[in-house]
This record gives C-alpha cells, sequence and structure tokens, in this order.
C-alpha cells in the first residue's frame, strides 16, 4: 500500500488494467497485457462492489492468500505431516504467502495452483487438473506445467502390468480424469470469449507478451533480474542472513536433489503404502515446481515470490519423509526465521515513519512524499496532468488526472497503437508527471521514443532525491473530445 506500489508499480497498474477494461478496452488486444483474463473477469464483480481502490484490491489479495493458507493445510492434513513438516510452513508462511500479490493475476494463479497441488497430494487427480487447466486462464506460466505433472501421474497410474507380463492401459480411468478439467476449460473459453473477444483470450492465453518483455527487460535468475536478487543491490554480508535469499536458495537445491532421490524409488516402486506413494509424489510435484520457477520462469528480483508456496509444502513434506533426515529441514527453518526476523525489522521501521493517506488514494506515505505530493499538487491543480510511468497506476488512483491511456509501457509489448495513444495524451497535457531513469518506474530508460515526447518539456520541478518531476507542456492541444 505504499507509493511506489499503488502509483508506479504492479498493484497499481492492476486497477488502471480493470479501469481500461471497464471502458471497452480489450486486453492484450488494446493494450498491453501478458496475464490471463480470469482475474479482470473475477476483478469486474469485485470491484463493481467494493471500488476501484487500492484498499479493494488489497483486500482482494487477502481472499487469495487465504486461500493458499487453506491449501497449505489440506496438505499438510492428507499428508500426515510430523511436527517438524508443520513447523516449517509455519515459520515459511511470510515467505509462501506475501503481504500482497503483485497482481490479482499472481494472487488468482497461486489460489488455484496451491489447491491443485494440495487435491494431487489427496490423489484427487481430476480435480487437481481441473484447477491448473483455471490457473492458465488466470496466467499462462506455471499452469500448463502444473497440468504436464499431473497427466504424466495419470498416464503412470493408468498404465499397469498384467500377470501375464504384458503391458495394459487403462483408457477409460485416463479419460475420466480429465473430463474435468475439460469441462472447466472450455466453459472459460466460451465466457472469458464472450466478455473479452476472441482475439484477447487467443493473445492472453499464449504467454508470448511475457516472454517478450522478460527478454527485453533481462529478467531471468541467470540475468539481470536474478543478479539483483542474489545480491540485494549491494546489501551488506551482515544483512544478507536477514534475508529471503539462503532460504530460497539453500531450500530450493535441496528439494530438487531430494526430489531426484525419491523420482528413482517411485520409478523402482519402492514404496509403503498408499501414503507413502502420495508423499514422494507430492515431493516430486514441488521439486519441479520449484526448478521450473528458477530457471525459466523466474522474472525481476522479487519475482521469487510468485511461486513460493510450492517450495515451503515441498520441503514440509521432505521432513516427514523417511527417506531423508530432518536436521537440514529445521535448518531451512532458522534460515526462515531469520528472514522474518528481517521482513519484521523493515516493517516496523517502514510503519514508524509512514502514515495512512485518506487524500492520495489511501496509500502509506512518508512526511517527504506527502510533502512533494502536495507541492505537484499546487503546482498543477486545475491543469490537464498525466503521469508517464512503466507501470502506471497514478492516473487511475489520483484524483484530477487526465485517463491512462495504458497500464503498462513495457518494450516488448507495445500492441493496440500504445506508443501513438501515449503521445497523444502527454500532447494535450499541461503537465507531465514522470519518474526519472534511475526510478525502476522509469519508463524512459525502456523506452527511447518518449524522449521526443517528453524532452521538448523543461522541467519545473524535481524532487530532492531526483526520482521524480515535474515537465510543463509548453505547447498544448486543446482538450480532447
Amino acid at each position: 500500500m505504499c507509493l511506489g506500489s499503488v502509483f508506479f508499480g504492479d498493484r497499481g497498474a492492476w486497477l488502471t488494467v480493470q479501469y481500461l477494461a471497464a471502458h471497452g478496452m480489450r486486453p492484450a488486444v488494446d493494450f498491453g497485457y501478458f496475464y490471463g483474463l480470469l482475474p479482470i473477469f473475477l476483478g469486474k464483480f469485485w470491484f463493481g462492489w467494493f471500488g476501484l481502490t487500492p484498499t479493494a484490491y488489497d483486500l482482494a489479495s487477502l481472499v487469495c492468500a487465504v486461500a493458499v493458507a487453506l491449501a497449505a493445510a489440506r496438505f499438510a492434513r492428507t499428508l500426515r505431516l510430523n511436527p517438524i513438516g508443520v513447523g516449517i510452513i509455519i515459520v515459511a508462511l511470510p515467505i509462501a504467502i506475501p503481504g500482497a500479490y503483485f497482481s490479482l493475476a499472481h494472487g488468482v494463479e497461486a489460489a488455484l495452483l496451491s489447491n491443485s497441488l494440495a487435491a494431487f497430494a489427496e490423489n484427487r487427480r481430476r480435480q487437481s487438473l481441473a484447477l491448473a487447466t483455471a490457473a492458465c486462464f488466470a496466467k499462462p506460466e506455471m499452469g500448463y506445467f502444473f497440468g504436464l505433472m499431473i497427466l504424466i501421474a495419470i498416464v503412470a497410474a493408468a498404465a499397469h502390468r498384467a500377470r501375464d507380463g504384458a503391458r495394459n492401459f487403462d483408457w477409460n480411468s485416463a479419460i475420466r480424469q480429465t473430463i474435468p478439467a475439460a469441462v472447466v476449460g472450455t466453459l472459460l473459453a466460451i465466457v472469458l470469449g464472450l466478455e473479452f473477444g476472441l482475439r484477447s483470450l487467443i493473445a492472453s492465453i499464449i504467454p508470448a507478451g511475457g516472454i517478450r518483455d522478460y527478454h527485453a527487460l533481462g529478467f531471468g535468475l541467470f540475468n539481470r533480474g536474478g543478479h539483483e536478487f542474489l545480491t540485494l543491490n549491494g546489501t551488506k554480508l551482515v544483512n544478507f542472513f536477514v534475508t529471503v535469499v539462503p532460504f530460497w536458495i539453500l531450500g530450493g537445491i535441496w528439494l530438487a536433489g531430494a526430489g531426484t532421490v525419491v523420482a528413482s524409488k517411485l520409478i523402482r516402486r519402492e514404496v509403503s503404502g498408499g501414503l507413502d506413494r502420495r508423499l514422494k509424489e507430492s515431493i516430486v510435484f514441488c521439486a519441479a515446481a520449484q526448478v521450473v520457477a528458477a530457471l525459466v520462469m523466474f522474472g525481476g528480483p522479487t519475482s521469487w515470490i510468485n511461486y513460493s508456496f510450492a517450495l515451503v509444502m515441498g520441503l514440509a513434506a521432505c521432513a516427514a519423509s523417511d527417506d531423508f533426515n530432518f536436521a537440514p529441514v529445521a535448518v531451512l527453518a532458522v534460515l526462515a526465521i531469520m528472514s522474518n526476523y528481517g521482513l519484521a525489522y523493515s516493517s516496523h521501521g517502514e510503519w514508524s515513519k509512514w502514515s495512512y493517506s485518506s487524500q492520495y488514494a489511501h496509500v502509506w506515505i512518508s512526511p517527504a512524499e506527502r510533502a512533494e505530493l502536495r507541492t505537484i499538487e499546487d503546482l498543477t491543480r486545475g491543469h490537464r496532468r498525466i503521469v508517464i510511468s512503466i507501470m502506471n497506476g497514478a492516473d487511475t488512483v489520483w484524483p484530477g488526472m487526465m485517463p491512462a491511456p495504458t497500464a503498462y509501457l513495457l518494450p516488448g509489448n507495445d500492441i493496440g497503437h500504445e506508443s501513438d495513444r501515449t503521445i497523444d495524451a502527454i500532447n494535450h497535457a499541461e503537465f507531465v508527471i514522470v519518474p526519472v531513469q534511475k526510478n525502476p518506474a522509469g519508463a524512459r530508460r525502456y523506452l527511447p521514443w518518449l524522449d521526443h515526447a517528453i524532452d521538448r518539456m523543461p522541467v519545473v520541478w524535481k524532487s530532492k532525491n531526483k526520482d521524480l518531476e515535474v515537465r510543463r507542456n509548453p505547447h498544448p492541444l486543446p482538450p480532447a473530445s
């Protein structure tokens, strides 16, 4: 609920996504969008009831978080986790569940996939596959991999060896397991296609836009995004161990190794009953999900949290398995506690410095930020003004702003004449508020075409830390009709 997150970050940009969709613009066709349509459809009703505000968004994020917590509880109950397994879930819950999801797409996907994982552990493959299918309509990434893993498990269960040594395949059982997923996928495709159009549906279930943006922004564990995460932008070594990095790295390596060991035992059918088989299958599932999340779907420095519920649930299952000593998981639990301490310490510092602001979209801001916003208000009040940011929520939640031309200004996702629409909005504005290039929200460091539209405007105010500036348009066009 901070200023940067709502005005210039993902959470505010999601409110702009809802605003644009509510005004007839098609996601992934008329404006750049790289998630699924299901969260926008759900948001239509949620924000219709509670209003298009950051507070309503935070409540929706909380609902998703509760759903993930319930999935973890289902997982622990069905696998009969021991106290060590339950303990790692408890102490690592702030790692598995963020304070607020980056977008409603992230929250809905996490809620669906975590419950898909819990249903898989309960041996409810048809429910698990149906939830994974729905997740593909929320965010077209991990849902596809979950579906593949579940289908492999269904095929493996349907294939059996007869007494004479011949291999048989139970086609009826395999097909019955997939029918609910087919029904869910078909119904969602029909509903979302009717709501947003066929082109928007097709574009949103193929992760092409996300792949382009990841490449253009230098995302990935072994690229700039991963480097910023692992080094924490130069954080002192003494502070390194009270961050999530040691737990995430060491936990991921341990879980990947445990998954490899357990997978070999499953292949050799070295199981001691139904519960042991489900426990081993769950470990393999979680390990594979964590490896894919780290090596394939890792984005910016904060994207580690997107699928961390699978990491935490997988480590909990390892602690309950007789195949492993619980000591490594206990060490990881200590690292999780240290991470919690770092989170609590930083949160307390922010809590003591920031205060709630009813004037500025109900966000929490520092005294310096409040003074800067008042200065901008005094300077631009009564004039047409717009904010240009790589992720734009300010134009939607800041009273008195011109309508947002788009939600995301990303280099790999300029579609639907977004650049022309943005430049047109700038030309009609009397004041343009922009984060400068060193600010993560600064679109100009990614989009050179903005230079010609903005550099001709003189700077009339700049914040003390020089990361936000106000420019005046010397020759604004008349108000748009």
